[in-house]
C-alpha cells in the first residue's frame, strides 16, 4: 500500500516536472518565433530568421543555465542546512 502510495507521488512529481518544461518551452518557441519570424510571404524560413532563432534559444539556454549555476553557489555559500532545505523546496518545483 505505501509503495503504491509513493509511486503515485512520484508519477505526480513526475508529471508535474513534465508540465513545467512543456511550459517552458513553449514560452521560449512563442518568444523566439515573436521576435525572429517576420516574413510570412514564403514557406521558407529565411536564413536571417533560422540565425536569429538559434541565437535567441542559445542566450536564454545560457541565461538559464547561468542563473541556476548562481542559484547553487548561493546555497553552497549559506550553508548545509539551507541546502538541504532549499533541496526539499526543489523536489516539487521544475528541476526537483
Amino acid at each position: 500500500m505505501a509503495a503504491n502510495l509513493q509511486l503515485d507521488e512520484d508519477t505526480e512529481r513526475t508529471m508535474k516536472q513534465f508540465r513545467e518544461f512543456l511550459l517552458s518551452y513553449n514560452k521560449l518557441s512563442e518568444m523566439c518565433f515573436t521576435d525572429c519570424i517576420h516574413d510570412f510571404t514564403t514557406r521558407k524560413v529565411l536564413d536571417s530568421e533560422d540565425s536569429c532563432a538559434k541565437n535567441c534559444m542559445d542566450k536564454y539556454l545560457k541565461m538559464t543555465q547561468r542563473i541556476s549555476q548562481r542559484f547553487q553557489e548561493s546555497q553552497m555559500m549559506q550553508g548545509p542546512d539551507a541546502s538541504l532545505l532549499n533541496k526539499q523546496s526543489q523536489s516539487s518545483g521544475m528541476f526537483g
